[in-house]
């Protein structure tokens, strides 16, 4: 059979065997009700006020604390006036706020692993105008780089011995925020949760514990696996980085 399946920007043709399953999102398995937009920033809010296994922002922060809040690059798209990052962030830093966390004390920093470093428009695109002019300027948004073993912290590794190195200002920050998205990947089961961290933050060498043939091609890793051997580093790592700091993300 000939499929055209999205690849980049655009489409692809391939000619597979007629006994090839086809996933189609959305569609072989239906999406749930998706949340209205006007409804977004009130659903998006009750969930930063009750989170699940951890105390609200509000008693986590307060005057003095120092907040890192860390979002993924353009790679993982949600350029839309909608996207998570744009309203969570928003509705974030109006709790901080309301604690008397001052803005001198929170740095943006997306989380680019091993992508390129995020240019300046693409920081824009991601966040927004009123972000970006908010914390740009003032030189409070960062692109982490995974080959800067300077602003890292060496961890030691995991009880598997994988080596977690993780960004220095996250390590060091009061309060660390990973904005993530949960939505199926092959690459570990579903992107964001420890997914974001142990790639994100961290040193090439431990991205070289996980993203490698050795991990990636294996029968546990399609299709899409919570359970995975490359999900189970991914949670090993994040949990790791949390034993060592001193709290969760």
């Amino acid at each position: 059979m000939k499929v055209s399946f999205e690849y980049g920007q655009g489409m692809v043709d391939a000619v597979l065997p007629d006994s090839t399953d086809i996933f189609i999102p959305g569609e072989t398995v239906p999406d749930p009700p998706c949340i209205p937009e006007d409804k977004l920033e009130e659903e998006t809010l009750k969930s930063i006020r009750n989170p699940m296994g951890m105390p609200p922002l509000t008693e986590l922060a307060h005057k003095g604390s120092k907040v890192v809040i860390i979002f993924p690059d353009i790679v993982k798209g949600g350029l839309q006036p909608t996207a998570h990052r744009k309203i969570s962030i928003k509705l974030i830093l109006q709790e901080l706020y309301s604690v008397g966390v001052e803005k001198k004390d929170i740095l943006l920093i997306c989380s680019n692993g091993l992508h390129p470093r995020s240019t300046e428009k693409e920081i824009r695109d991601i966040l927004g105008e009123e972000l970006f002019h908010e914390f740009w300027y003032t030189h409070q948004i960062i692109s982490h780089d995974s080959e800067d073993y300077e602003h890292m912290v060496d961890l030691g590794m995991t009880d598997r011995g994988d080596p977690v190195l993780m960004n220095k200002y996250v390590y060091d920050s009061d309060v660390a925020i990973l904005i993530g998205h949960t939505q199926g990947n092959p690459y570990g089961g579903y992107s964001g949760g420890y997914k974001h961290c142990s790639t994100g933050i961290t040193h090439w060498r431990s991205i070289a514990s996980h993203h490698v043939p050795q991990v990636m091609h294996r029968k546990d890793f399609t299709p899409v696996n919570g359970h995975s051997l490359m999900r189970t580093k991914f949670d090993e790592i994040g949990q790791h980085m949390e034993k060592c700091m001193g709290k969760k993300f």
